[in-house]
């Protein structure tokens, strides 16, 4: 049951992107200078106008950095300034347990003796 209302959900989202398409012109003109982009980190449009990619505003501004990792301000970036956002990134990824102990066994670095 839920499968088909999650279905009928979906292509009435298709239905209405496709009778009423968002004109990216009209919503890059909608922000203020004050108008926050990235709600994580507090950065507002203002801040993301003078950037001049999605790398640079992250670097200067932190956006993207905050709770969603860039993926509501992503959206948002790509839209008002044409900005293609970086994929998130793993925080963690996979070892072996048998590569972790074996890591143990060997020095990775000689130890230096304190004087």
């Amino acid at each position: 049951a839920l499968q088909n209302q999650l279905a009928r959900w979906n292509a009435f989202a298709d239905a209405l992107h496709r009778h009423f398409p968002l004109r990216t012109e009209t919503l890059a003109a909608l922000p203020r200078p004050d108008t926050f982009v990235c709600r994580c980190e507090d950065v507002a449009h203002g801040a993301l106008r003078q950037r001049s990619s999605w790398i640079d505003a992250k670097l200067h501004t932190r956006c993207g950095m905050g709770a969603c990792q860039g993926r509501i301000c992503g959206a948002a970036a790509q839209v008002l300034y044409g900005w293609t956002p970086q994929p998130a990134r793993h925080l963690l990824s996979p070892a072996r347990i048998a590569t972790l102990a074996d890591a143990g066994s060997e020095p990775s670095h000689e130890s230096i003796p304190l004087t």
